[in-house]
């Protein structure tokens, strides 16, 4: 397909589960804002309301919600799969929204973080994924060679699959373990930077809640009580609800608070000894770039962030413990056993994007 000046635009995408999705785009667009790129972004939700604070200026589409729930049992590969239809059609809605945006917005290049329906005939499509190869444990393990060939068929419909990670390094493992033509390393993505740490942190820890309900509430009833229970450690709770920003003093020794931007996000980190957070792949690239010492704990059921976690622990880079058994003053006694990811890793300079936008002028 020839470059049609006309067709300009470059469309990000990102998928609504948890925030992770939405924060490793801001790398992406603000790489292209910085190159003078017409840029348009779409997402549904907490994702999407996030992105457009953060880029105000640029025009923005809701896309067709693909509404995930989680249990409140530890088991959720069964819970998810009565799910697949409703995914199935929201897959669906999202391809025929981008007829519209297409033509509406001119767009030439589309880059989907996980939204397997955003792409279009008539664009160049990148897909930005770490997890194309499922890794389940036990009787689930027989449901791998299929899931694989689901994968092959999705990405089938994408130019190129975008790995953020460094081949190197290999921080996702087994999860970007897929054999497939088309997939490429572009670092690790993060929108934060590295500061040299202070000698005295504001506080003890910073504990970031995030991922579907009802988990995200399960988890922040369970540290909110053990936080309660410190004594002489100063915490700070970031709840991963957007919206309007609300501040609460639970405790002489803790506060909570809604929601943070890029910002003071960054400076909550960087003025927090220890970091408690899901073992998501985003807040872990995160936490490599900043150079922290971190809790992890897996979403229940979440085979991903379990595999991540056991991994980063087995490395002896993270602590990680159950929510079931989780125990803040065990996991606070542990943490400084754990190295972090040092030397710290740089967010990715996306050369990947300088080669798209030199190859359409």
């Amino acid at each position: 397909m020839a470059f049609d000046s006309f067709y300009n635009g470059y469309l990000i995408c990102a998928l609504n589960w948890g925030l992770g999705h939405a924060t490793r785009c801001i790398p992406i667009i603000q790489k292209l804002l910085d190159n003078g790129q017409r840029v348009v972004i779409a997402s549904d939700g907490s994702a999407l309301e996030l992105l457009r604070h953060e880029f105000p200026q640029l025009a923005s589409y809701e896309l067709p919600s693909y509404d995930v729930t989680y249990s409140d049992k530890p088991n959720q590969l069964g819970h998810l799969i009565t799910q697949i239809p409703k995914f199935a059609i929201a897959r669906y809605k999202e391809h025929e929204a981008m007829d519209d945006i297409y033509l509406k917005e001119r767009i030439g290049v589309i880059i989907s973080d996980n939204r397997y329906g955003c792409w279009h005939f008539n664009c160049k499509n990148y897909i930005v994924s770490h997890q194309l190869k499922p890794v389940l444990t036990g009787w689930q393990k027989l449901m791998n060679i299929g899931l694989e060939i689901l994968m092959l068929s999705l990405l089938n419909d994408f130019d190129e699959v975008w790995v953020p990670d460094n081949a190197a390094i290999n921080l996702s493992g087994k999860l970007s373990s897929l054999r497939t033509e088309d997939k490429k390393f572009i670092g690790i993505l993060s929108r934060f930077e590295y500061v040299v740490p202070k000698e005295n942190y504001k506080n003890k820890l910073l504990i970031i809640l995030s991922g579907p309900e009802p988990q995200r509430n399960i988890l922040e009833k369970k540290v909110l009580e053990q936080c309660m229970r410190l004594k002489n450690k100063k915490c700070l709770i970031v709840q991963g609800i957007t919206g309007e920003i609300k501040e609460t003093q639970v405790h002489e020794n803790c506060k909570m608070i809604t929601w943070l931007d890029k910002e003071y996000l960054s400076d909550a980190i960087n003025n927090s000894k220890y970091i408690l957070c899901r073992s998501g792949y985003s807040s872990i690239m995160d936490l490599a770039v900043m150079g922290k010492k971190a809790i992890l704990i897996s979403t229940p059921g979440q085979s991903e962030q379990e595999y991540l976690a056991e991994k980063l622990m087995k490395e002896k880079k993270f602590f990680s413990i159950s929510q079931e058994a989780f125990d803040l003053e065990k996991a606070l006694n542990e943490v400084e056993n754990y190295s972090g990811i040092y030397p710290t890793l740089k967010s990715s300079s996306l050369e990947i994007i300088d080669k798209i936008i030199a190859s359409r002028r």
